[in-house]
This record gives C-alpha cells, sequence and structure tokens, in this order.
C-alpha cells in the first residue's frame, strides 16, 4: 500500500513540476549562400538569458561554411529541420539570355522551455510588435 502511495504522491509532484514550464518552439532559418542564421524578432521577444543562449553565430563561433556542416552543428544545440525551400532566381545574362539559379534556405525550429515570469515577458513584447 504505502508503494502505491508513494507513486502516487510522486506522480503528481512531477505534473506539478512540468506544469509550471511553458513549452514554446522557436525558428530560424540560413540561407546557403552565406551560413548566416537569422533569428525573426528575438531581440525584442525574449529575456537576455534566452537570447544568449539561442541566438547563437555559428560563423563566428563555429567557423561553419557548409550549409551541411551548419545542420549539424545546430543539432547539436537541439534544432531540428522543418523545412528545406528552394527559391529560383531569374535575371538577365550579357547575352540577352535569362538566367536562372536557385538559392536554398533552411528553416530550423527548437522547443524552449520558459517561466512564468519569461512568458509573461515574452507576451508583453509580443503585444508590443508590430
Amino acid at each position: 500500500m504505502k508503494k502505491h502511495l508513494f507513486v502516487l504522491l510522486l506522480g503528481f509532484t512531477t505534473m506539478g513540476a512540468f506544469a509550471q514550464a511553458h513549452k514554446l518552439t522557436i525558428y530560424s532559418s540560413f540561407d546557403e549562400r552565406y551560413c548566416v542564421v537569422q533569428y525573426p524578432n528575438y531581440d525584442k521577444l525574449y529575456p537576455d538569458s534566452i537570447k544568449t543562449a539561442v541566438m547563437i553565430d555559428y560563423k563566428e563561433k563555429y567557423k561553419v561554411v557548409f550549409p551541411n556542416t551548419l545542420i549539424l552543428r545546430m543539432n547539436q544545440d537541439g534544432w531540428k529541420l522543418v523545412s528545406v525551400i528552394v527559391k529560383p532566381t531569374t535575371f538577365s545574362g550579357s547575352n540577352g539570355f535569362a538566367n536562372i539559379y536557385s538559392t536554398t534556405e533552411y528553416l530550423m525550429s527548437k522547443e524552449i522551455l520558459l517561466d512564468d515570469a519569461a512568458v509573461n515577458l515574452y507576451l508583453q513584447n509580443l503585444s508590443k510588435l508590430k
């Protein structure tokens, strides 16, 4: 009986601990040509502790040059590849013919946990953002 009561108490305690953290999915993207990760409006939305942990300049910190290496490095930090977008680019060449090139953009996502104070700050900053 004590074992069942202990498991039940432990289960309620665990649920209470997880109820305090809010899970939020954030996104970033980068272009294959430059391998510079773009973080949309994160400097305006999140507290400094989240910004320093999430907004990493991979090109400067890890000297990443190739997109495959950047994907693997970001995966080590908890980012997941969500989408690959191929954008065709057309421009007129010097010979009068249209040249078509494509660029590839990668969309990454990461789940972060925020406490109540960070969520409140995030929601306040989100309402200010236009």
